[in-house]
């Protein structure tokens, strides 16, 4: 027996010590990395390890690693990777600006986008200078409106622009000029090389189109010319003489103590430009470790990985990499790649970036990004997030994510997981976005998906008008947008939203239960849906068929919710084409007067569900913005108008334009009638006819019906309806929309609407007028208006008419019994009667990193 014991431990196969190479002075990271493949050569596969110096160590070349190079781990112990060389060389410039020759330190052709001092980003030189005190909303010029008269004919949208005058600039090299813009509807910004800046007519011309239209107010601002170098902090280096200028700002930097302190000892300060493209670059390599690194100053992104398997980055310091397109950690194909327990700040672009899976098979590579600290991501690119997740089978899972310019965690794909994060001060400098976003336009996105027990707050938005910038604005916590579908969006709590915790839109087959939507700015929640006329069912038609077709018939998507309807088929016998959510058991919750509980267009309760919630709005009644009204009240009608006092080819006294397309649009009698031309003008923002009729007093909280008749010239021609006030500067609001459809019969129709409260959010003292307004979609034709009749209306309660339309049936109007809403506390008490509605304690103490 203790033979066979002794010839058993002889067979068993030798256990090599693990390689182990340390970087120094003498041995660089890529001599260290050879070391390791010479080791493999040789026939030693034992684990290898390669421990970077304490200290910082200057990284200017990607270590490279390919799938003989796998089982590798790199660590250090207060170890620092730098991806730029050191300037020295200083001399003088002019005033308070050195200058160094860095042509022999910078590639051929490459042009640097990022200085650091001291391990601190500089700012690239640009107009109007950048204001510390105000970093998001200062410092920024506006691009010149248009003349009364619009537009110039032949305007080139998306490579013109005019600036303002005192705006206009002049530089030795304007086709070196950048110009840094939030175009069109401000949702992120765009980097366009500047063609000429004309100063006599102002207009600036592009090399090329951007993507999006630029539009008069649009913010922006100029950089990367000499001439702007003009405060401290700034930089500029010159690619046709490859000379570096710089104003190094003595207050930011406190090792510069005295103009002759730095004029002596300038070279002895860490002054670097960043131009490596990543300092570790994985393809196809597998059981890859980085672990316990501080990683800085990079062109591209820090860490990439293509079709890598079983890699870890951990416990990594992360912070100031990426120009524009640089993130700090980029993932591709492969599989199991985690990215755990790091701090990743101050990215160019993505602080991470997954991406793999195959969608026709629902089989993914399981990438991970768990415990991590990312935050102030978007440093030059603004429609970065926190972690991007493309394709397949991706998570995000008790993450800490703020403070950036757009979305917390921005998908795509299929059975993507956000999970237990603790998400807010995001989309601090867009609008139109959320905390958590995803899109759908070709209708198997995001489907299989879970946004599960995530703490999300503060999502300011931020938007661009004549006034300047408007923050909070126009955004939203919880955002399936674009006919996305198959969600489950379970146990969030979402509060404190510029405009609503969660907003659907057009999103289908959603199951939204046992959240908690509170403190949205507008809304608890809402319901967007599109119907066929809406271009983007038009716009996207191809493009769902497409993606409905190529998974349709596959056996991974069988059981997938949702997928036996197909595209063509989504219009609903009531014209709706969103359809079946179910929101069920959540917690809708403000407490200012007015705000409203929900809001629902083009979505009905045959198609959704919408029930077994608990509403509450501190007491005061629940607005739903549904406002059925009862018969007439008696008296006279307020308005009513035959136009056969006014002489024909005359306006109306009372009667006029909103938006006029071009001045050969007419508004006048005709007929008996009055008669207004439809046409589509050249503004892409405001392209349509639309009038309104004479002011009427407004009654706060008075309830009206208008009946009007109306025929067309064209056989179906679609117009809206709606109540509406304005005050040049003050604002606007509307009191909702009625479609309908004129034809060349004459036909009544019918408008209705309430007025605002006194108490309510909305409610401004400027409102002391309506008036009816009338949009006419079409592009051609004429509408005849005739017999208009204005009465009050006995109003009915919203709450009364909201389920009148089917929705909250058996929903409650109940205080949810917070433990401390004031403080951030949305824990429920034990007697809630939330719990009544089957509502579920949400695990808070789970959310967020794991200690």
């Amino acid at each position: 027996m203790l033979r066979r014991l002794f010839l058993a431990i002889l067979l068993l196969p030798s256990l090599s010590p693990a390689l182990e190479v340390r970087i120094s002075d003498t041995l660089t990271p890529a001599q260290a990395l050879q070391q390791v493949r010479e080791a493999r050569k040789a026939g030693d596969a034992s684990p290898a390890t390669i421990f970077f110096p304490e200290g910082t160590t200057e990284l200017l070349t990607p270590l490279t690693l390919e799938a003989t190079d796998s089982n590798i781990t790199f660590t250090g112990t207060h170890s620092t990777l730098i991806g730029g060389p050191k300037v020295t060389g200083w001399e003088k410039h002019t005033g308070e600006i050195v200058k160094a020759d860095v042509s022999k330190l910078l590639p051929k052709g490459f042009l640097p986008k990022q200085l650091l001092c001291d391990g601190e980003r500089q700012i690239l030189a640009r107009y109007p200078n950048f204001d510390a005190k105000n970093p998001l909303y200062g410092s920024w010029a506006f691009v010149a409106p248009f003349p009364p008269a619009g537009a110039p004919e032949g305007h080139l949208w998306k490579r013109t622009l005019f600036v303002k005058p005192e705006d206009v600039r002049q530089w030795a090299h304007p086709e070196d000029v950048e110009l840094d813009i939030f175009a069109q509807y401000g949702w992120w910004n765009f980097l366009e090389p500047v063609a000429s800046l004309d100063p006599a007519t102002r207009l600036l011309t592009l090399k090329k189109d951007c993507s999006y239209d630029l539009h008069p107010h649009n913010r922006y601002h100029f950089q990367n010319a000499l001439e702007e170098l003009d405060a401290p902090g700034e930089w500029f280096y010159d690619k046709h003489r490859g000379v570096l200028y710089f104003w190094p700002d003595v207050a930011r930097n406190s090792n510069f103590a005295s103009q002759d302190d730095r004029n002596r000892n300038f070279d002895l300060r860490d002054i670097r430009l960043p131009l490596t493209e990543a300092f570790f670059k994985i393809e196809g390599a597998k059981h890859i470790t980085i672990r316990g690194l501080t990683l800085t100053g990079t062109h591209g992104s820090a860490i990439v990985f293509e079709r890598a398997e079983d890699c870890l980055v951990e416990k990594c310091v992360i912070t100031k990499v990426g120009a524009f397109h640089g993130s700090g950690v980029g993932v591709s194909d492969g599989k199991n790649v985690r990215v755990s327990q790091c701090d990743i700040s101050f990215t160019g672009s993505n602080g991470v970036s997954l991406s793999g899976g195959d969608r026709k098979t629902l089989t993914g590579p399981g990438h991970a990004v768990e415990d991590c600290h990312i935050h102030h991501m978007g440093v030059f690119n603004k429609n970065a997030c926190g972690v991007a997740m493309y394709g397949v089978d991706n998570a995000v899972r008790h993450c800490h994510i703020h403070d950036g310019p757009r979305m917390g965690v921005q998908m795509s794909g299929n059975n993507l997981y956000v999970e237990y994060n603790h998400l807010h001060h995001l989309c601090l400098e867009t609008q139109d976005g959320g905390a958590i976003y995803t899109g759908g336009r070709d209708w198997i996105s995001s489907r299989g998906s879970k946004w599960r027990y995530n703490l999300i707050h503060d999502v300011i938005g931020c938007g661009q008008e004549a006034g300047g910038l408007k923050h909070p604005w126009f955004t939203f916590g919880l955002y399936p947008d674009d006919n996305s579908g198959g969600i489950d969006i379970i146990g969030n709590i979402v509060f404190r939203v510029a405009h609503t915790p969660i907003h659907m839109h057009n999103s289908r087959d959603c199951i939204v239960e046992n959240n908690i939507f509170a403190l949205g700015g507008k809304f608890q929640f809402d319901l967007h849906g599109w119907t066929k006329e809406q271009r983007f069912y038009t716009s996207h038609m191809d493009t769902m068929i497409k993606g409905y077709e190529s998974v349709a018939g596959q056996l991974a998507w069988a059981s997938m919710r949702g997928m036996d309807l197909h595209p063509e088929d989504a219009i609903r016998d009531d014209g709706t084409m969103m359809s079946g959510n179910s929101f069920q058991r959540n917690i809708l919750f403000s407490d200012t007067p007015g705000v409203k509980y929900g809001d629902i267009r083009h979505a009905t309760a045959k198609w959704n569900t919408i029930d077994h919630n608990l509403a509450w709005n501190g007491g005061h009644p629940v607005v739903t913005g549904v406002n059925k009204v009862g018969p007439d009240k008696p008296g006279a009608p307020l308005l009513t108008e035959t136009f056969d006092t006014t002489e024909p080819g005359k306006t109306p006294k009372g009667w006029g334009f909103n938006h006029r397309p071009n001045k050969d649009v007419q508004l006048v009698v005709a007929d008996g009638a009055l008669r207004a031309d439809c046409a589509l003008g050249t503004d892409p923002g405001n392209p349509k006819t639309v009038f309104h009729g004479p002011d009427i007093p407004i009654k706060p909280g008075a309830a009206y019906r208008m009946r009007l008749r109306i025929r067309s010239t064209e056989p179906a021609a679609k117009l809206s309806l709606a109540f509406a006030s304005f005050k040049n500067g003050e604002g606007y609001w509307q009191a909702g929309s009625t479609s309908i459809t004129a034809t060349s019969e004459w036909t009544e129709f019918e408008a209705t609407g309430r007025m605002l409260r006194e108490n309510e959010a909305a409610w401004k003292p400027w409102m002391k007028h309506f008036w009816l307004r009338i949009d006419c979609h079409e592009p051609k034709g004429q509408i005849f208006i005739d017999t208009v009749r204005l009465t009050e209306c006995e109003p009915l309660d919203e709450w009364t008419s909201w389920q009148a339309e089917g929705w909250d049936t058996h929903s409650l109007i109940a205080d949810p019994k917070f433990v401390d809403w004031k403080h951030d506390d949305f824990r429920l008490q034990a007697d809630s009667p939330a719990f009544k509605l089957g509502f579920e304690a949400i695990p808070v103490e789970k959310i967020g990193i794991r200690k």
